[in-house]
């Protein structure tokens, strides 16, 4: 990668230390992946649960579907408000990478914001027309939704390659798709639609096992707990393999880097690797899950606390991508502590407004018109 590719920083430098901003990337990363991993794995389970049930609203299966719903009519709310932070933070970080990736596919990254919203209107056009609504059928727009979401997962994972690959620029000026060609594309999509599918599904279950153990409708919350934990099986199953795959497709340099930069770097990745295997481990012990409703919770909370520790690795395998074209680039800090310290005020307000909101809906959700 020729140097004087890469626009040149921001004359105004950096309001904070670097560290600061890779530790709030990291962190509001992980929180928008849970609601991320919710509305799309939970589309995408929600769609299979439709088919799979013929549209019949009696139907364990469609009863799913409709839960799943009414769980993504929050989950994209919130996906969408948590995903601002990170989104400023890797523009600060990042901003002579990711600007230009988003411009060198800009079309595809416009049409991100007509999949959101195509997306989020299906989702609802399900919700008051199909299955959750009382009625059969809307198996079209229960699809249709998941399509959507799966199509922003692809623009994501394509913006994500290109921009921690300066060195592609020019192939994908050439041909905007070029990118689809890079042996870990496939992998990378793969990995994140599984772990959300794994992810709801365990969500469901646990909600499910809670709600049948109190004694409300009790073999209907069984039949969906014994689904949704079948496909987290099978789906944390394909994600191991695939996670393999893709560290061993990852280039030759920064698979190195994996190695060679000590505990700050394999510790993370090696303590994903237990975690994921064990969580695989919990899920093969339970046949019923009404039976092991402490395992299921553990199991829930072993699956969250993956996904916080393969958001570290995860930057840390962007920054390994970027070393080489961005070693030399010195920013400016000159701290802003005072927009710190509000960010800080208001990101905590926001994170104990968004805990009271699921707690209430979890004690007491709506129904009707007023569930939109």
């Amino acid at each position: 990668m020729t140097p004087n590719l890469l626009p040149a920083l921001d004359p105004a430098g950096l309001p904070g230390p670097l560290w600061l901003f890779h530790v709030l990337l990291v962190l509001t990363f992980f929180l928008h992946v849970l609601f991320l991993n919710l509305a799309v794995g939970g589309g995408l389970l929600a769609a299979v649960g439709h088919a799979l049930s013929g549209g019949r609203r009696e139907d364990p299966r469609a009863i799913l579907a409709a839960r799943l719903t009414r769980i993504n009519g929050y989950a994209v709310s919130l996906a969408i408000t948590t995903g601002i932070a990170p989104l400023l933070f890797v523009q600060v970080l990042y901003q002579q990478t990711f600007y230009t990736a988003t411009i060198l596919i800009g079309w595809a990254w416009f049409g991100f914001l007509l999949l959101l919203l195509g997306g989020y209107y299906a989702l609802y056009l399900y919700k008051f027309r199909g299955v959750p609504a009382g009625r059969s059928g809307g198996g079209l727009w229960v699809w249709l939704s998941a399509a959507a979401f799966v199509g922003i997962a692809m623009v994501q994972v394509a913006v994500q390659l290109l921009h921690a690959q300066p060195e592609r620029w020019s192939e994908a000026a050439a041909g905007r798709w070029s990118v689809l060609a890079d042996p870990t594309y496939v992998p990378r999509l793969l990995h994140f639609l599984l772990a959300a599918v794994a992810f709801s599904a365990l969500v469901v279950a646990w909600w499910a096992v809670r709600e049948g153990t109190a004694g409300r409708d009790a073999s209907t919350n069984r039949a969906i707990a014994t689904f949704a934990w079948r496909w987290a099986l099978v789906a944390t199953a394909l994600q191991l393999v695939d996670g393999v795959l893709l560290l061993l497709l990852l280039p030759r340099p920064v698979l190195l880097g994996l190695m060679r930069h000590g505990a700050s770097m394999l510790a993370p990745l090696t303590l994903a690797v237990v975690l994921a295997v064990g969580v695989l481990m919990m899920l093969t012990r339970v046949r019923d899950p009404f039976s092991s409703r402490g395992l299921v919770t553990g199991t829930l909370a072993a699956a969250t606390l993956t996904v916080a520790v393969m958001s570290v690795t995860r930057h840390q395998v962007r920054t390994l991508y970027l070393e080489p074209s961005l070693s030399s680039a010195v920013a400016v800090i000159r701290p802003q502590w005072g927009n710190f310290v509000l960010f800080a005020v208001l990101l905590l307000g926001g994170l104990v407004t968004v805990a009271v909101m699921v707690r209430r809906v979890l004690a007491s959700p709506a129904a009707g018109s007023e569930s939109a």
